[in-house]
């Protein structure tokens, strides 16, 4: 599987949990399903979409994979829409479901080809050479499951050796672990819920779970309205700089204390 945005603007999120709860349904996936579906957190998704919920049942074990893509009628179909393509994924604690804005279609139309792809191959293109790793998040949900992972770039991959499948649709506290400094993510969090950028340096794990220090930046990214859709995040692998300081510190030290004598 070639890196690819998991969603793209315009699409909609929704979230649940492994027991089948909702627990997130973000605006534009209000819009695209409709009113009610401003009621659905809390709520069983088989009460509130029985198609979704069984297409779920059926795909659950190849989600293991990498996300996949579906038609489903949509729960309150209208004259205008009847059924949407969607993109079904795991994330870190039960299910995501992507509501695609640009493969929305009826029934028994086909997908509709526009430049958007053209564009969007040219910039996962230039993304994906870039030397630093990327990583974007949407914006929101930041509580556990989110924030959803939609894109990661090859860097990021080869960083961490995860595969696409693993990264896309879970959150980047997939990288963290026993040493990961909650000090520096909890300020992280802070300066998030402000939407301010933020930079620190922090101990990342590896698949297999060895360690390395990252330099990381991360920025919200607007709409033309003004409205935060994403995070994106730049890091560096930065364990070589960070060993070497504190070799010299600690050389330093040593020198400092043979001259105490």
């Amino acid at each position: 599987m070639q890196p690819f945005f998991l969603l793209e603007p315009g699409d909609g999120l929704v979230l649940c949990g492994a027991n089948g709860q909702i627990s997130h349904v973000d605006r534009t996936a209000q819009q695209r399903l409709g009113h009610h579906s401003q009621e659905w957190c809390g709520r069983a998704i088989g009460e509130c979409w029985p198609q979704l919920s069984d297409l779920i049942v059926q795909e659950h074990r190849r989600l293991a994979e990498g996300p996949r893509d579906h038609v489903l009628p949509l729960p309150h179909p209208t004259g205008v829409e009847l059924a949407t393509r969607l993109r079904l994924f795991a994330c870190d604690s039960g299910f995501g479901v992507g509501i695609l804005r640009r493969r929305a279609q009826r029934l028994d139309a086909a997908p509709e080809e526009t430049n958007e792809d053209a564009y969007r191959r040219l910039l996962e293109g230039v993304l994906d050479t870039a030397q630093d790793a990327v990583l974007v998040t949407l914006a929101e949900p930041l509580d556990a499951p989110g924030p959803v992972i939609v894109y990661a770039n090859q860097s990021l991959l080869d960083q961490t050796g995860y595969a696409l499948h693993e990264v896309l649709g879970k959150s980047p506290r997939l990288f963290q672990g026993l040493e990961t400094s909650k000090e520096s993510t909890s300020a992280l969090r802070a300066a998030m819920d402000q939407w301010k950028p933020a930079s620190m340096e922090v101990i990342n794990y590896r698949r297999d779970q060895s360690t390395c220090w990252i330099e990381l930046k991360v920025a919200p990214l607007a709409d033309s309205s003004g409205w935060y859709t994403h995070w994106v995040s730049v890091q560096r692998d930065v364990t070589d700089r960070v060993l070497l300081k504190r070799q010299l510190a600690q050389e330093a030290r040593a020198l400092a204390d043979k001259l105490d004598r």
